[in-house]
């Protein structure tokens, strides 16, 4: 791809980075010019441009200016990536002209278009582009109605809507070809396509005040009967060679399969080509298989390359000899639909029950273990709220494993399912079938789980309370009653100065205002955001704390003597630093006070700061102190970390998960990602900037403009419905 004009030399940012003390976030676009060797770059920068002394070549990948253009109109930067590196797709696009037919996924709801006009829209001076939009009309059905949702005969879309294009090609490529790169040594900065490659160049576009004839409406019949949402795929240009019928059922690119190898060993796989090879006369399929095998490839075949994939996970092989996958075997695959995701879509490895414990996934295996559809646990009626709430609590932590283990539950058979059936498959293998989540939800003793819309505190009390008999996770004093439960709801008064408060602020007010206090340290701690019900929240933006102290909710009388360990609960002085025995909820919200702090004093300031005329009617409290414990410096402080957070934004549950130390990672899960005919598709995608964002001050966060905030951190930041957090060192114990 060219990305020349008039010296200016496009790309997309693929990785960020820091120059001069501004973050490049990742999907910014920008131009180049070369000066003495270096690269000198105009980027977007918080929706303005700037100029930056020099780039490195590596942090970019060159698009021309029409694919940038392109990509103007995606405000969610990480959907530019994906796209881009959706090289088939990006291309198809990149390409569209008017009457093509292009499949549009928008709001969860995917259907069928025609495109009527392709427009530029705004202008970037900054960057001198203009973004291009189409105009597409809808042509599934009559009603266009999807999902129960109402479609626009004509809508306007960007390119990051549209999941399949009707123009893609596929052809091989000399698998010794050089890739693309950005800048060389040489007199080229942009070096051309390997030779070989049969990409297709971008063509003058045909916009909208040079409509072409209307498709006439026998052909436009023809399109809404045979490409509907479910059956259209990304290859219609290629009659016969990515769509063929075995044993009746549908196969192409991205189909799920199986394949007999000469030694009769059954091997799994997901398509990743099909076409005539160089040299033979018949359809051959090129396969990415689930594990490595000794004679495989990385998508190579006979001097040429197909596709790419790790070494060893590729096999290619006549069409004819491939059947669908098995152990998905349902009438889904009759009407499967290609992925817009260009991670590898992989498959359950064995669908048996696990009898040994299978530790959680370790950080650096992860993101070959679960990263991409059909990961994770698949959902089924309405079973989100489940699949979320097991994924956070067992992939990567052990904070509650003793539940899997623990004598004398009311239901060992129950304890044996979420044990063998679910959590060890799902470290395993990385995907657990919807049927085993099913048959757990009909164990749980009332028929409503088996179907209906439940939340994830139902299911934590049910599961823990009911049927396993598990102790408490929480102990909580309030006065001279100690209460039990599992979950924490925070429940408080609204305040409208709160714009973005975070979870360590609202637990420490709502604690106050109750006047409660954790009688024992907890090992995990779930968090309920405040909430009128699911839909009405009380702060329209929340900020998860990635560490959250409890000492100074802890009651000062808790001393646990463990082993070696010995846990005391002394609290600092707010003022001078002193062992505190005085705490007052109404100095909390004393503007005059530094906000947000527990404003608990020391016998000494306790009485200087009420002496105040303002402050002498509050209604302070003592607290006991354990005299006989010195108090050393610094104070022992006890904090509890963040390991997941399930959000809802109607009705359907997702979550985010911490899988490993380094603040990048982060995943996000969805149980319902997508749906090919009657069933769900699970899907796990990383998400490293979670970090960076969850490292933001409130401040920042609550002067940001939602648009501006990443799709992933949107839904982090506004629909956190439960924060998860476990006590490393209290896990031992417990």
């Amino acid at each position: 791809m060219g990305g020349i004009e008039e010296d200016k030399y496009y790309f997309i940012v693929m990785k960020e980075f820091t120059e001069n003390r501004k973050k490049i976030q990742k999907g910014s676009l920008g131009y180049c010019t070369r000066s003495e060797n270096e690269l000198s770059a105009v980027v977007e920068f918080n929706k303005k441009t700037i100029k930056l002394a020099k780039v490195r070549q590596e942090d970019l990948q060159e698009i021309s200016k029409d694919e940038a253009e392109l990509l103007l109109e995606i405000q969610d930067m990480s959907h530019r990536c994906v796209l881009v590196q959706n090289e088939k797709l990006f291309k198809s696009i990149s390409v569209l002209q008017i009457n093509d037919i292009v499949q549009v996924k928008r709001n969860r709801v995917t259907w069928v278009g025609i495109v009527k006009t392709i427009i530029k829209s705004r202008r970037d001076s900054g960057l001198e582009l203009n973004g291009l939009l189409f105009q597409v009309e809808c042509v599934e059905g009559g009603d266009h109605k999807m999902k129960g949702r109402k479609i626009d005969k004509e809508v306007f879309i960007n390119a990051g809507d549209i999941t399949c294009a009707s123009n893609t090609k596929v052809g091989p490529s000399h698998s010794n070809d050089k890739e693309n790169k950005l800048y060389s040594n040489d007199t080229e900065i942009w070096n051309k396509s390997p030779v070989g490659s049969q990409s297709p160049s971008l063509s003058p576009r045909k916009m909208g005040r040079e409509k072409s004839d209307e498709i006439s409406t026998s052909a436009h019949s023809k399109v809404s009967k045979h490409y509907s949402s479910r059956t259209f795929n990304s290859t219609l240009s290629i009659p016969g060679q990515n769509l063929v019928e075995s044993d009746s059922i549908a196969l192409e690119v991205e189909s799920m399969v199986e394949v007999k190898l000469p030694n009769n060993a059954i091997v799994y796989g997901v398509i990743r080509w099909i076409g005539i090879p160089e040299g033979h006369d018949s359809l051959w399929a090129g396969i990415e298989l689930d594990y490595e095998l000794k004679d495989a490839s990385d998508g190579t075949f006979e001097k040429y390359r197909y596709f790419c994939c790790e070494q060893n996970k590729a096999t290619f092989i006549p069409l004819r000899n491939c059947k669908p996958d098995a152990r998905f075997s349902s009438n889904l695959l009759r009407e499967i639909v290609s992925s817009p995701v260009p991670t590898p879509v992989k498959t359950i490895q064995d669908n048996l029950t696990i009898q040994e414990d299978v530790p959680p996934v370790r950080e650096n295996e992860v993101l070959q273990l679960m990263k991409g559809r059909m990961k994770g646990i698949q959902g089924h009626h309405n079973s989100c709220y489940l699949d979320s709430t097991i994924f956070s609590l067992f992939a990567f932590t052990s904070v509650v494993d003793s539940i899997l283990h623990m004598p004398g539950g009311h239901s060992e058979k129950i304890q044996h399912v979420l044990r063998e059936d679910i959590v060890n498959p799902l470290r395993k293998t990385g995907v657990v079938n919807a049927d085993k989540v099913t048959k757990l939800r009909k164990l749980l003793g009332c028929d409503t789980f088996t179907s209906a819309e439940k939340d994830p505190e139902e299911f934590i009390n049910v599961l823990l309370h009911e049927v396993l008999a598990v102790d408490p996770l929480l102990k909580i004093r309030s006065g001279q009653k100690i209460q039990e439960s599992y979950c924490y709801q925070i429940i408080l008064e609204k305040d409208e100065k709160l714009t973005v408060p975070t979870v360590q602020l609202l637990l420490e007010r709502s604690f106050l205002s109750c006047d409660l206090k954790f009688e024992e340290i907890p090992s995990c701690l779930l968090v309920q955001m405040p909430r009128f019900g699911k839909q009405f929240k009380m702060f329209p933006k929340i900020m998860p704390s990635l560490e959250l102290d409890i000492t100074n909710l802890l009651n000062n009388s808790c001393v646990k003597n463990m082993a070696i360990w010995l846990f005391v609960a002394l609290r600092q002085c707010f003022i001078c630093g002193e062992v505190a025995e005085y705490e007052c909820a109404q100095c909390l919200l004393d503007p005059t006070l530094h906000p947000g702090a527990i404003k608990q004093y020391c016998i000494t300031c306790n009485k200087q700061v009420h002496s105040h005329k303002e402050r002498k009617d509050h209604q302070f409290r003592k607290f006991p102190y354990p005299r006989d414990i010195s108090a050393g410096f610094p104070f022992p402080r006890h904090r509890m970390e963040l390991f997941a957070v399930l959000c809802i934004e109607t009705s359907h549950y997702v979550s985010f998960v911490k899988y490993g130390p380094s603040k990048h990672s982060w995943l996000f899960f969805d149980s319902m990602a997508d749906r090919i005919g009657d069933e769900n598709i699970p899907e796990i995608t990383d998400c490293p900037q979670i970090g960076d964002y969850l490292l933001m001050s409130e401040d920042i966060l609550a002067y940001t403009d939602l648009k501006q905030l990443d799709g992933f951190a949107k839904r982090l930041f506004c629909d956190a419905y439960m924060c998860m957090y476990q006590s490393p060192r209290m896990c031992l114990y417990k």
